[in-house]
Protein backbone atom coordinates (compact mmCIF):
# COMPACT_ATOMS: atom_id res chain seq x y z
CA UNK A 1 0.00 0.00 0.00
CA UNK A 2 2.79 2.26 0.65
CA UNK A 3 4.33 2.01 -2.99
CA UNK A 4 1.10 2.53 -4.40
CA UNK A 5 0.75 6.48 -2.24
CA UNK A 6 4.47 6.89 -3.01
CA UNK A 7 3.61 6.45 -6.88
CA UNK A 8 0.83 8.38 -6.83
CA UNK A 9 2.08 11.25 -4.95
CA UNK A 10 5.11 10.89 -7.35
CA UNK A 11 2.40 11.47 -9.98
CA UNK A 12 1.16 14.50 -8.76
CA UNK A 13 4.22 16.01 -7.85
CA UNK A 14 5.28 15.27 -11.33
CA UNK A 15 1.87 16.70 -13.04
CA UNK A 16 1.33 19.65 -11.09
CA UNK A 17 3.93 21.65 -12.19
CA UNK A 18 3.94 20.61 -16.16
CA UNK A 19 0.37 21.38 -15.94
CA UNK A 20 0.66 24.89 -14.38
CA UNK A 21 3.82 25.41 -16.95
CA UNK A 22 1.41 24.50 -19.81
CA UNK A 23 -0.80 27.35 -18.64
CA UNK A 24 1.44 29.97 -17.27
CA UNK A 25 5.07 29.58 -18.38
CA UNK A 26 5.61 32.39 -20.82
CA UNK A 27 7.52 29.31 -23.01
CA UNK A 28 6.44 25.91 -24.44
CA UNK A 29 8.45 23.30 -22.81
CA UNK A 30 11.23 25.34 -21.46
CA UNK A 31 9.68 27.28 -18.55
CA UNK A 32 10.93 26.51 -14.78
CA UNK A 33 8.09 24.67 -13.69
CA UNK A 34 8.38 22.01 -16.92
CA UNK A 35 12.10 21.53 -15.76
CA UNK A 36 10.62 20.97 -12.24
CA UNK A 37 8.16 18.41 -13.53
CA UNK A 38 11.40 16.76 -15.52
CA UNK A 39 13.29 16.51 -12.67
CA UNK A 40 10.52 15.53 -10.62
CA UNK A 41 9.75 12.55 -13.34
CA UNK A 42 13.11 11.60 -13.05
CA UNK A 43 14.07 11.75 -9.47
CA UNK A 44 11.17 10.80 -8.07
CA UNK A 45 8.54 9.37 -10.07
CA UNK A 46 10.80 6.67 -12.16
CA UNK A 47 12.68 5.33 -8.73
CA UNK A 48 9.23 5.48 -7.29
CA UNK A 49 8.14 2.89 -9.80
CA UNK A 50 11.21 1.06 -10.06
CA UNK A 51 11.90 0.56 -6.67
CA UNK A 52 8.98 -2.08 -5.69
CA UNK A 53 10.63 -4.34 -8.50
CA UNK A 54 13.96 -3.75 -7.27
CA UNK A 55 14.25 -2.46 -3.71
CA UNK A 56 17.88 -3.16 -3.50
CA UNK A 57 18.41 -0.11 -5.50
CA UNK A 58 16.82 1.95 -2.87
CA UNK A 59 19.86 4.27 -1.98
CA UNK A 60 18.11 5.50 0.92
CA UNK A 61 18.07 1.90 2.52
CA UNK A 62 21.70 1.77 2.86
CA UNK A 63 21.31 4.09 5.94
CA UNK A 64 17.03 3.77 6.51
CA UNK A 65 15.55 0.59 8.29
CA UNK A 66 12.56 1.89 8.99
CA UNK A 67 9.74 0.77 6.56
CA UNK A 68 7.58 3.97 6.75
CA UNK A 69 10.67 6.12 5.93
CA UNK A 70 10.13 5.78 2.25
CA UNK A 71 6.35 7.21 2.42
CA UNK A 72 7.09 10.22 4.94
CA UNK A 73 10.23 11.23 2.32
CA UNK A 74 7.96 11.22 -0.35
CA UNK A 75 5.36 12.78 1.76
CA UNK A 76 7.93 15.96 2.25
CA UNK A 77 8.97 15.53 -1.42
CA UNK A 78 5.70 16.08 -2.54
CA UNK A 79 4.87 19.24 -0.34
CA UNK A 80 8.40 20.83 -1.21
CA UNK A 81 7.12 20.53 -5.35
CA UNK A 82 3.60 21.65 -4.54
CA UNK A 83 5.17 24.44 -2.71
CA UNK A 84 7.22 25.13 -5.48
CA UNK A 85 4.03 25.79 -7.72
CA UNK A 86 2.50 27.76 -5.33
CA UNK A 87 4.83 30.06 -4.88
CA UNK A 88 5.24 30.17 -8.63
CA UNK A 89 1.62 31.18 -9.01
CA UNK A 90 1.03 33.83 -7.08
CA UNK A 91 4.24 35.69 -7.30
CA UNK A 92 3.37 37.68 -10.25
CA UNK A 93 -0.26 36.99 -10.84
CA UNK A 94 -0.12 39.02 -15.05
CA UNK A 95 2.81 38.13 -16.94
CA UNK A 96 3.29 38.93 -20.72
CA UNK A 97 4.27 35.81 -22.88
CA UNK A 98 7.39 34.92 -24.33
CA UNK A 99 9.24 36.29 -26.96
CA UNK A 100 7.74 36.12 -30.68
CA UNK A 101 9.86 34.94 -33.33
CA UNK A 102 9.96 38.55 -34.81
CA UNK A 103 11.65 40.24 -32.14
CA UNK A 104 14.01 37.26 -31.22
CA UNK A 105 15.33 37.98 -34.89
CA UNK A 106 16.30 41.52 -33.89
CA UNK A 107 18.35 40.11 -30.91
CA UNK A 108 20.11 37.11 -32.58
CA UNK A 109 21.21 38.21 -35.86
CA UNK A 110 22.05 41.53 -35.91
CA UNK A 111 25.42 40.14 -33.47
CA UNK A 112 28.83 40.86 -34.63
CA UNK A 113 31.84 39.59 -34.36
CA UNK A 114 30.32 35.78 -35.02
CA UNK A 115 33.09 34.11 -36.77
CA UNK A 116 35.86 35.62 -34.14
CA UNK A 117 33.31 34.42 -31.63
CA UNK A 118 33.84 30.83 -33.09
CA UNK A 119 37.30 31.26 -33.25
CA UNK A 120 37.55 32.45 -29.68
CA UNK A 121 35.94 29.23 -28.09
CA UNK A 122 37.36 26.90 -29.40
CA UNK A 123 40.61 28.74 -28.29
CA UNK A 124 39.15 29.16 -24.89
CA UNK A 125 38.06 25.61 -24.74
CA UNK A 126 41.45 24.45 -25.63
CA UNK A 127 43.40 26.12 -23.19
CA UNK A 128 40.97 25.56 -20.67
CA UNK A 129 41.41 21.67 -21.51
CA UNK A 130 45.53 21.83 -21.21
CA UNK A 131 44.73 24.14 -17.73
CA UNK A 132 42.71 21.60 -16.20
CA UNK A 133 45.05 18.79 -17.21
CA UNK A 134 47.80 20.87 -15.76
CA UNK A 135 46.30 21.46 -12.66
CA UNK A 136 45.87 17.47 -12.18
CA UNK A 137 49.37 16.73 -13.20
CA UNK A 138 48.00 14.70 -16.38
CA UNK A 139 49.80 14.21 -19.33
CA UNK A 140 47.37 14.49 -22.69
CA UNK A 141 49.26 11.20 -24.14
CA UNK A 142 48.29 8.92 -21.08
CA UNK A 143 46.34 6.19 -22.27
CA UNK A 144 43.47 5.83 -19.80
CA UNK A 145 43.52 10.06 -20.02
CA UNK A 146 39.67 9.99 -19.93
CA UNK A 147 39.27 7.13 -17.31
CA UNK A 148 41.93 9.16 -14.57
CA UNK A 149 39.52 12.17 -15.33
CA UNK A 150 35.98 10.82 -15.14
CA UNK A 151 37.67 8.60 -11.36
CA UNK A 152 38.78 11.32 -10.04
CA UNK A 153 37.35 14.92 -9.78
CA UNK A 154 39.03 15.94 -6.80
CA UNK A 155 42.81 17.03 -6.24
CA UNK A 156 44.42 18.13 -2.82
CA UNK A 157 41.92 16.39 -0.79
CA UNK A 158 42.62 17.58 2.64
CA UNK A 159 41.80 15.73 5.92
CA UNK A 160 38.32 16.40 6.00
CA UNK A 161 37.62 15.00 2.69
CA UNK A 162 36.90 17.93 0.46
CA UNK A 163 39.13 18.81 -2.74
CA UNK A 164 39.47 21.35 -5.17
CA UNK A 165 37.19 20.86 -8.28
CA UNK A 166 38.91 23.52 -10.31
CA UNK A 167 35.01 24.88 -11.19
CA UNK A 168 37.09 28.32 -11.25
CA UNK A 169 38.91 27.06 -14.36
CA UNK A 170 36.18 25.11 -15.73
CA UNK A 171 33.68 28.41 -15.63
CA UNK A 172 35.92 29.21 -18.60
CA UNK A 173 33.95 26.55 -20.53
CA UNK A 174 30.63 29.11 -21.16
CA UNK A 175 32.29 30.72 -23.61
CA UNK A 176 32.03 28.12 -25.96
CA UNK A 177 28.61 27.70 -24.69
CA UNK A 178 28.09 30.70 -25.71
CA UNK A 179 29.03 30.59 -29.05
CA UNK A 180 26.63 27.50 -29.52
CA UNK A 181 23.52 29.46 -28.61
CA UNK A 182 24.23 32.29 -30.30
CA UNK A 183 25.44 30.56 -33.81
CA UNK A 184 22.75 28.25 -33.49
CA UNK A 185 19.71 31.05 -32.90
CA UNK A 186 21.61 32.71 -35.63
CA UNK A 187 21.22 29.58 -37.83
CA UNK A 188 17.90 28.79 -37.19
CA UNK A 189 16.74 32.25 -37.71
CA UNK A 190 18.51 33.08 -41.03
CA UNK A 191 18.66 29.42 -42.05
CA UNK A 192 22.43 29.46 -42.30
CA UNK A 193 23.87 26.50 -43.07
CA UNK A 194 27.55 28.03 -42.05
CA UNK A 195 26.24 28.92 -38.40
CA UNK A 196 24.24 25.51 -38.20
CA UNK A 197 27.80 23.70 -39.16
CA UNK A 198 29.61 25.88 -36.87
CA UNK A 199 27.26 25.25 -33.96
CA UNK A 200 27.35 21.28 -34.61
CA UNK A 201 30.70 21.48 -33.91
CA UNK A 202 31.23 23.57 -31.04
CA UNK A 203 28.26 21.37 -29.99
CA UNK A 204 30.79 18.50 -30.33
CA UNK A 205 33.40 20.25 -28.54
CA UNK A 206 31.30 20.73 -25.55
CA UNK A 207 31.09 16.93 -25.18
CA UNK A 208 34.28 16.51 -25.09
CA UNK A 209 33.86 19.33 -22.42
CA UNK A 210 31.77 17.64 -20.34
CA UNK A 211 33.99 14.07 -21.05
CA UNK A 212 37.26 16.01 -19.66
CA UNK A 213 34.74 17.18 -16.76
CA UNK A 214 33.37 14.22 -15.66
CA UNK A 215 30.03 15.32 -15.25
CA UNK A 216 27.16 13.34 -17.15
CA UNK A 217 25.06 16.92 -16.07
CA UNK A 218 26.83 18.66 -18.60
CA UNK A 219 25.60 16.67 -20.94
CA UNK A 220 22.21 17.17 -20.00
CA UNK A 221 22.76 21.12 -19.74
CA UNK A 222 24.02 20.90 -23.42
CA UNK A 223 20.50 18.75 -24.45
CA UNK A 224 18.74 22.21 -21.86
CA UNK A 225 20.93 24.59 -24.10
CA UNK A 226 19.79 23.52 -27.45
CA UNK A 227 16.03 22.55 -26.34
CA UNK A 228 16.36 26.17 -25.07
CA UNK A 229 17.67 27.84 -28.07
CA UNK A 230 14.94 26.34 -30.54
CA UNK A 231 12.01 27.33 -28.39
CA UNK A 232 13.02 30.77 -28.29
CA UNK A 233 13.59 31.23 -31.70
CA UNK A 234 9.86 30.26 -32.35
CA UNK A 235 11.30 26.57 -33.35
CA UNK A 236 8.07 24.42 -33.95
CA UNK A 237 7.57 20.70 -32.52
CA UNK A 238 7.29 18.94 -35.77
CA UNK A 239 8.37 15.67 -36.92
CA UNK A 240 11.98 16.61 -37.76
CA UNK A 241 11.96 18.66 -34.55
CA UNK A 242 11.13 15.57 -32.34
CA UNK A 243 13.59 13.23 -34.21
CA UNK A 244 16.29 15.58 -33.78
CA UNK A 245 15.60 15.72 -29.66
CA UNK A 246 15.64 11.73 -30.06
CA UNK A 247 18.89 11.52 -31.26
CA UNK A 248 20.04 13.93 -29.19
CA UNK A 249 18.74 12.21 -26.22
CA UNK A 250 20.52 8.47 -27.12
CA UNK A 251 23.12 10.43 -27.57
CA UNK A 252 23.41 11.97 -23.71
CA UNK A 253 22.01 8.58 -22.72
CA UNK A 254 24.87 6.61 -24.51
CA UNK A 255 27.42 8.74 -23.35
CA UNK A 256 26.53 8.71 -20.10
CA UNK A 257 26.89 5.04 -20.01
CA UNK A 258 30.31 5.46 -21.31
CA UNK A 259 30.87 7.91 -18.60
CA UNK A 260 29.80 5.08 -16.66
CA UNK A 261 32.37 2.46 -17.40
CA UNK A 262 35.04 5.26 -17.21
CA UNK A 263 34.00 5.33 -13.58
CA UNK A 264 34.93 1.55 -13.22
CA UNK A 265 31.27 1.11 -11.98
CA UNK A 266 29.75 -2.84 -12.78
CA UNK A 267 26.16 -0.91 -12.11
CA UNK A 268 24.07 -0.24 -15.73
CA UNK A 269 23.77 2.90 -16.48
CA UNK A 270 20.15 2.30 -14.85
CA UNK A 271 21.29 1.17 -11.99
CA UNK A 272 23.40 4.50 -11.99
CA UNK A 273 20.35 6.54 -11.91
CA UNK A 274 17.88 5.52 -10.20
CA UNK A 275 20.14 4.22 -7.53
CA UNK A 276 21.95 7.72 -6.97
CA UNK A 277 20.60 10.85 -5.64
CA UNK A 278 20.09 12.62 -9.04
CA UNK A 279 17.39 15.21 -10.25
CA UNK A 280 14.51 16.11 -7.73
CA UNK A 281 15.53 12.96 -5.74
CA UNK A 282 13.15 10.93 -3.44
CA UNK A 283 16.22 8.95 -0.91
CA UNK A 284 17.62 12.39 -0.27
CA UNK A 285 13.99 13.61 0.72
CA UNK A 286 14.16 10.10 3.23
CA UNK A 287 17.69 10.56 3.92
CA UNK A 288 16.85 13.74 5.73
CA UNK A 289 13.38 12.94 7.13
CA UNK A 290 15.53 9.95 9.03
CA UNK A 291 18.52 11.13 10.47
CA UNK A 292 18.56 15.30 10.28
CA UNK A 293 17.88 15.65 14.19
CA UNK A 294 16.70 19.42 15.26
CA UNK A 295 20.69 19.58 16.94
CA UNK A 296 21.76 19.32 13.25
CA UNK A 297 19.82 21.95 11.37
CA UNK A 298 21.76 25.30 9.95
CA UNK A 299 18.71 27.47 9.92
CA UNK A 300 19.88 29.12 7.10
CA UNK A 301 23.82 29.22 7.31
CA UNK A 302 24.27 27.03 4.05
CA UNK A 303 22.32 29.46 1.92
CA UNK A 304 25.83 32.23 3.06
CA UNK A 305 28.46 29.88 2.97
CA UNK A 306 29.11 31.18 -1.02
CA UNK A 307 30.48 34.28 0.97
CA UNK A 308 34.05 32.60 1.23
CA UNK A 309 33.50 30.25 -1.74
CA UNK A 310 35.58 33.31 -3.69
CA UNK A 311 38.81 32.03 -1.95
CA UNK A 312 40.71 29.58 -4.46
CA UNK A 313 41.61 26.30 -2.28
CA UNK A 314 44.97 26.50 -3.53
CA UNK A 315 45.11 29.73 -0.98
CA UNK A 316 43.33 28.27 1.45
CA UNK A 317 43.74 24.53 1.52
CA UNK A 318 41.69 23.90 4.38
CA UNK A 319 38.45 25.78 3.36
CA UNK A 320 35.49 24.22 4.04
CA UNK A 321 33.19 22.77 1.50
CA UNK A 322 30.39 25.36 0.19
CA UNK A 323 28.52 22.06 -1.44
CA UNK A 324 25.53 20.86 1.68
CA UNK A 325 26.17 17.45 -0.09
CA UNK A 326 29.75 16.89 2.30
CA UNK A 327 27.71 17.90 5.11
CA UNK A 328 25.18 15.50 4.54
CA UNK A 329 27.23 12.70 3.67
CA UNK A 330 30.00 13.16 6.58
CA UNK A 331 28.12 14.88 9.44
CA UNK A 332 24.71 13.60 8.80
CA UNK A 333 25.38 10.04 7.69
CA UNK A 334 28.59 9.39 9.02
CA UNK A 335 30.28 8.27 5.82
CA UNK A 336 33.46 9.74 6.19
CA UNK A 337 34.84 9.29 2.07
CA UNK A 338 35.91 11.81 -0.14
CA UNK A 339 33.35 13.98 -1.92
CA UNK A 340 29.14 14.46 -1.49
CA UNK A 341 26.16 12.97 -1.66
CA UNK A 342 23.48 15.51 -3.84
CA UNK A 343 21.32 17.17 -1.30
CA UNK A 344 18.54 18.38 -3.61
CA UNK A 345 16.78 21.52 -2.99
CA UNK A 346 14.23 20.15 -0.64
CA UNK A 347 17.02 18.29 1.32
CA UNK A 348 19.20 21.21 1.83
CA UNK A 349 15.69 23.57 3.31
CA UNK A 350 14.91 20.43 5.38
CA UNK A 351 18.37 20.25 6.52
CA UNK A 352 18.38 24.18 7.35
CA UNK A 353 15.05 24.16 8.99
CA UNK A 354 13.10 20.61 9.43
CA UNK A 355 10.01 20.43 8.26
CA UNK A 356 9.29 23.84 8.09
CA UNK A 357 11.68 23.95 5.13
CA UNK A 358 8.71 23.32 3.11
CA UNK A 359 8.53 27.36 2.98
CA UNK A 360 11.52 27.44 1.08
CA UNK A 361 10.00 26.22 -1.90
CA UNK A 362 7.02 28.65 -2.00
CA UNK A 363 10.21 31.43 -1.49
CA UNK A 364 12.08 29.20 -4.41
CA UNK A 365 9.06 28.88 -6.77
CA UNK A 366 8.59 32.83 -6.35
CA UNK A 367 12.22 33.45 -7.56
CA UNK A 368 11.91 31.09 -10.79
CA UNK A 369 8.75 33.12 -11.91
CA UNK A 370 10.51 36.83 -10.79
CA UNK A 371 13.46 35.89 -12.93
CA UNK A 372 11.17 33.80 -16.11
CA UNK A 373 9.20 37.62 -16.36
CA UNK A 374 12.58 39.51 -15.63
CA UNK A 375 14.47 37.53 -18.77
CA UNK A 376 11.60 36.87 -21.17
CA UNK A 377 9.99 40.58 -20.84
CA UNK A 378 12.42 43.61 -22.09
CA UNK A 379 13.14 45.70 -24.55
CA UNK A 380 15.95 45.52 -27.50
CA UNK A 381 18.71 47.07 -25.55
CA UNK A 382 19.40 43.97 -23.07
CA UNK A 383 17.65 41.15 -25.38
CA UNK A 384 21.00 39.57 -25.88
CA UNK A 385 22.16 39.28 -22.75
CA UNK A 386 18.98 37.66 -21.78
CA UNK A 387 18.92 35.58 -24.69
CA UNK A 388 21.98 34.24 -23.44
CA UNK A 389 21.68 34.14 -19.53
CA UNK A 390 18.27 32.15 -20.07
CA UNK A 391 19.62 28.83 -21.11
CA UNK A 392 23.47 29.36 -19.97
CA UNK A 393 22.69 30.72 -16.41
CA UNK A 394 18.85 30.60 -15.50
CA UNK A 395 18.38 26.77 -16.69
CA UNK A 396 21.98 25.96 -14.24
CA UNK A 397 20.06 27.52 -11.38
CA UNK A 398 17.02 25.84 -11.09
CA UNK A 399 18.89 22.75 -11.94
CA UNK A 400 20.92 23.39 -9.11
CA UNK A 401 18.24 24.48 -6.77
CA UNK A 402 16.78 21.32 -7.64
CA UNK A 403 18.96 19.19 -7.39
CA UNK A 404 22.19 20.07 -5.72
CA UNK A 405 22.86 23.53 -3.14
CA UNK A 406 22.39 27.22 -3.53
CA UNK A 407 26.09 28.41 -2.47
CA UNK A 408 27.77 25.87 -4.80
CA UNK A 409 25.75 27.23 -7.82
CA UNK A 410 26.26 30.98 -7.15
CA UNK A 411 30.45 30.89 -7.22
CA UNK A 412 30.43 29.49 -10.09
CA UNK A 413 27.10 31.04 -11.76
CA UNK A 414 28.76 35.01 -11.06
CA UNK A 415 31.92 33.68 -12.74
CA UNK A 416 29.98 32.55 -15.46
CA UNK A 417 28.29 35.56 -16.12
CA UNK A 418 30.77 37.73 -16.07
CA UNK A 419 32.26 36.03 -18.82
CA UNK A 420 28.24 36.12 -20.81
CA UNK A 421 28.27 40.06 -20.03
CA UNK A 422 31.87 40.27 -22.29
CA UNK A 423 30.40 37.47 -25.08
CA UNK A 424 27.80 40.13 -25.04
CA UNK A 425 30.31 42.75 -25.32
CA UNK A 426 31.94 41.25 -28.57
CA UNK A 427 28.90 40.46 -30.09
CA UNK A 428 26.50 43.41 -29.50
CA UNK A 429 25.67 45.07 -32.43
CA UNK A 430 26.77 49.16 -33.03
CA UNK A 431 23.21 49.61 -34.20
CA UNK A 432 20.33 50.01 -32.28
CA UNK A 433 17.66 46.67 -32.70
CA UNK A 434 14.76 47.99 -34.43
CA UNK A 435 11.97 45.60 -32.67
CA UNK A 436 11.34 44.16 -29.40
CA UNK A 437 10.61 41.13 -27.99
CA UNK A 438 6.88 40.98 -28.29
CA UNK A 439 4.01 40.36 -25.58
CA UNK A 440 1.83 37.91 -26.24
CA UNK A 441 -0.68 36.90 -23.68
CA UNK A 442 -1.53 37.64 -20.12
CA UNK A 443 -2.65 35.66 -17.47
Amino acid sequence: MADVLIILMAGLATMTPIWLARRHGMLPLVSPLHFVGYFCAAGFLVKALVYPHFPDWAFYRRFVEDPDAGLIGASYLTAFVLAICLGYRIAVPVVSGGPSRLDSEDAITAVKNRHLLFVIAIAVAALTYVAILRARGIDALTPDLLQQLNKDKQINVNADGVGATLAGVKSFFVIPKCAFVLLLGNGLIRSDKVALLQAVFLGALLLLVALVSGDRFELVELFAYGTITYVIVGGRAHGAAWATVVVAAGLVFGLSAYMTTLRGSEAGLLHQLVGSTYFLDLNAAVLVNAHVTPDMQLWGQSYGWWSFGWVPRSIWPEKPAIDLGVYLKRDVLGVMTGGAFNVTGPGEAYINFGSWGVLVGVALGALYRWLEVALLSFGPRGALTQFLVYPLIFYPFVQATLQSSMSAYVVGAAAQLVLVLLVVRLCRPSRKASGRWGLQHAV
